[in-house]
């Protein structure tokens, strides 16, 4: 879902470029489906190099768990700015239980971030030995390394795509 759906409803946004928001004869968006499987098996052939696959496999969940949480996290934050935002305006109804799930979220998100690291990987002990290098305890952080160069390759297409962004919507009365 996440393959699919992201790059699409960030098509529709102006901030992914045009060519994923176009769907096949079935609706699908195939070309966000096969950009997203193209990197990930890029991902997995660098994470494969000389490490075995329940360690690569644990990586790449991982990375993708960090990749995922980070939005989920900005998401909980908007979500306090906002209902912080409502109560101000006197709309008070369930604000606890909202404040309460928001911040069990950024807590929750933060404390799956930190606990991310893969201490059974020997990944980049292998990439390590290729290059002539014993990087030892960098394979328990492959996961976020790995992580951030994803979400680094997204500031090009960002920038590029500045200037295309639509102006978001009034947010809805919360009721």
């Amino acid at each position: 879902m996440i393959c699919a759906e992201m790059p699409l409803a960030a098509a529709k946004d102006g901030i992914f470029p045009a060519r994923f928001k176009q769907l096949n004869a079935a609706g699908v968006p195939a070309f966000g489906i096969v950009v997203s499987a193209t990197l990930s098996s890029v991902a997995m052939l660098v994470n494969y190099l000389g490490s075995s696959g329940a360690s690569a496999f644990t990586t790449l969940v991982l990375m993708t768990g960090i990749t995922a949480a980070i939005p989920y996290l900005f998401s909980a934050l908007a979500q306090l700015k906002w209902r912080r935002a409502d109560r101000a305006q006197g709309q008070t109804a369930r604000f606890a239980r909202d404040v309460i799930v928001a911040v069990l979220c950024i807590v929750f998100t933060i404390l799956f971030v930190i606990y991310s690291r893969n201490t059974g990987a020997e990944a980049s002990r292998s990439i390590g030995q290729i290059f002539g290098h014993d990087w030892g305890s960098w394979a328990e952080w492959m996961p976020f390394v790995l992580a951030g160069v994803a979400l680094l390759l997204g500031i090009p297409v960002h920038r590029r795509q500045r200037g295309h962004m639509s102006e978001p919507g009034p947010v809805p009365r919360y009721r």
